[in-house]
């Protein structure tokens, strides 16, 4: 067996920059560690493999059970398989998660992830209220974007009931 060093999760990074995703994929196949399963969760989930990708990220939930990232991954893909329910509760856990550790790092990506979530649920007025509590806490051009996004929709969709 070989031995892998986390210099790998680099390489593959670089692999999936220049083209070569499905190569990167296979370096992270028996990469060790969180952030080598994060990677391929990413990669696997940009590539539509979605219940793969859930698969992975429930293993890096498993290795590190305050991991915002592994639970906002999972969240991500329950919502892109239509389960919006669930990925709403795992949103949620993730942004339960924010002030453990460097967990801070994850709150552009786990707000966005609730304002999805609650987009395709229809409650528009929730998303924009979560995206502006999202925008307090941290300053996320994304974010921003969908914040205006979500408040045109409301502005049309007022528009239409007059």
């Amino acid at each position: 067996m070989t031995t892998r060093t986390p210099d790998e999760v680099d390489r593959a990074r670089l692999l999936d920059a220049s083209g070569r995703t499905e190569q990167a994929l296979a370096l992270l196949e028996a990469a060790p560690g969180l952030e080598a399963l994060l990677l391929r969760g990413e990669l696997l989930l940009r590539a539509r493999r979605r219940e793969r990708a859930l698969e992975v990220f429930r293993r890096a939930a498993e290795l590190a059970p305050e991991s915002a990232a592994a639970l906002n991954g999972q969240a991500r893909c329950q919502l892109e398989l239509g389960r919006l329910a669930e990925a709403r509760e795992l949103a949620e856990e993730a942004r339960r998660r924010l002030d453990v550790g460097d967990n801070y790092v994850q709150t552009g990506p786990v707000f966005l992830t609730l304002v999805w979530c609650l987009r395709e649920m229809r409650r528009h007025r929730e998303a924009l209220a979560m995206a502006e509590e999202g925008l307090e806490r941290c300053n996320d051009a994304i974010l921003a974007q969908w914040a205006d996004t979500i408040e045109q929709e409301l502005a049309e969709a007022q528009k239409e009931r007059c």
